[in-house]
């Protein structure tokens, strides 16, 4: 009773966040960590097929089944090793660690690369490309699942904490990433993708050194001082090293949101002045341009002066605002309504306005859906191609003749004529036949609805 009086505060806190009341003993915690670590044929086998589940997830946008290869992925054992290793002096355990981390990513990358090859969708969904530009709180997911994982690991019970950090850090679907941007040639996604990993791993086995020092685990190498203070640098380089690419990252992404986010309220102020409504926005803050295609009665100078001078007084000086007219007046439309309403001896004729008004309108934003559908899939051409010397796409006629007619009649008179979304394609060197097929199967899925023809030009070789 006595010793319960004497606590203090502080005394009953450091009990709560004291890590060592159902610590294992460190011999069974060593003995874990190193059986992990180990590549067995078991290992080998179960890695490939997550890597396969994973790249099937991301190639038809499932996250329920990028998550179920996360949790049989038995990639976190080697990077945690290699963490408790530093940490503990056992320079053997760090190359065994090292190898096998080699090993797997170089497995990884190859059924994933495999993988991509062969499948017959192509194109690059958001889960894909979720993975292709990791920022400053990816490093911090990665350090806080890594230090989650080494405390549970190193509890008599380890509980359901291990498969919530495989799924948190995510070491599969940016491997997988890269091995899609292998497959396709596309050196950003790679090299975007495998930088997650970097990060993913490094973090992971930074905070796995850091708790094992907290929790004061015994070394089990003999290491000199001199070499502990090489080690100490040597973490400290590739830390920042690693990290510094990021902090620029996620600083760009924020400083896009906050002017995203600034042109947006400056652009619904300045509809509160202005009798406009918005029908496309794009910002870029590189470039400090705040694009707009709008409708209504409002003039576009006007607007674009109340839009700049918006920008002016929320702390963004010198932005470009460039403001177009799609045509239809709302007010005309309204205007029209009320004449009806009145005038119901010539209701006919001003409905046929109201309806041309409105059928304007209706095809100004089907005209604009589909620009903006042509934008995507000319980028996500691009993306496949990075090698094409030139990509159009644009909305044609196609006439046909029919057969002949057997009554002896002109054909002319009988011919057809159909819409068809012409999609031309200049290579380097001719594509494959199946590559082809590929291609056109993949251009009448994304213009669902509609004819497609697919031109393939080879580009002459130049002299």
């Amino acid at each position: 009773m006595q010793k319960q009086e004497n606590s203090t505060p502080t005394t009953r806190l450091q009990d709560i966040f004291n890590l060592h009341h159902d610590q294992a003993h460190p011999d069974k915690i060593d003995a874990a960590i190193r059986a992990n670590c180990r590549v067995s044929g078991t290992n080998m086998w179960v890695l490939m097929f997550a890597i396969a589940v994973a790249s099937i997830g991301l190639n038809v946008n499932s996250t329920a089944v990028i998550i179920g290869a996360m949790l049989i992925s038995p990639l976190m054992g080697p990077i945690v090793g290699m963490g408790y290793g530093a940490a503990v002096g056992d320079m053997g355990l760090i190359r065994l660690s090292l190898r096998n981390i080699g090993i797997f990513v170089g497995l990884s990358l190859l059924t994933a690369t495999f993988y991509f090859l062969l499948t017959p969708l192509q194109e690059a969904q958001s889960e894909l490309l979720a993975r292709t530009r990791p920022t400053l709180w990816d490093v911090l997911i990665a350090f806080f699942g890594g230090s989650a994982g080494m405390v549970a690991i190193t509890r008599k019970e380890g509980g359901n904490v291990v498969p919530g950090v495989a799924i948190a850090t995510a070491l599969m679907p940016p491997l997988c990433t890269a091995g899609y941007g292998l497959a396709h040639g596309n050196w950003q996604y790679f090299f975007g993708a495998f930088y997650l990993f970097s990060i993913n791993c490094v973090f992971i086995a930074f905070s796995t050194l850091l708790f094992a020092r907290l929790m004061k685990l015994p070394r089990r190498g003999l290491v000199t001082e001199s070499r502990r203070r090489l080690h100490r640098i040597v973490i400290a380089a590739v830390v920042i090293a690693v990290m510094a690419p990021s902090s620029y990252l996620a600083v760009r992404l924020v400083q896009q949101e906050l002017f995203n986010t600034t042109a947006a309220n400056a652009i619904r102020d300045a509809q509160q002045q202005q009798d406009f409504f918005v029908l496309r926005s794009s910002s870029d803050y590189k470039s400090k341009q705040v694009r707009l295609i709008i409708n209504g009665s409002g003039n576009a100078e006007k607007i674009t002066r109340t839009i700049e001078q918006q920008l002016e007084n929320k702390g963004i000086s010198a932005a470009k605002v460039q403001v177009m007219y799609a045509g239809g007046n709302a007010e005309n439309i309204k205007a029209l309504e009320q004449e009806l309403a009145h005038n119901k001896n010539s209701s006919q004729l001003l409905q046929n306005q109201l309806k041309e008004q409105q059928d304007f309108i209706q095809a100004m934003r089907a005209g604009l859906v589909e620009q903006q559908t042509h934008e995507t899939v000319l980028k996500e051409i691009r993306a496949q191609y990075p090698e094409a010397e030139k990509i159009s796409i644009s909305d044609g006629i196609a006439w046909s003749r029919p057969a002949a007619s057997t009554d002896g009649e002109g054909s002319a008179e009988k011919s057809a004529t159909t819409r068809v979304v012409v999609v031309n394609l200049q290579l380097p060197q001719a594509l494959e036949e199946k590559d082809r097929t590929r291609m056109q199967a993949w251009l009448a899925q994304r213009f669902e609805g509609k004819a497609v023809q697919l031109l393939l030009d080879a580009a002459p070789a130049s002299r």
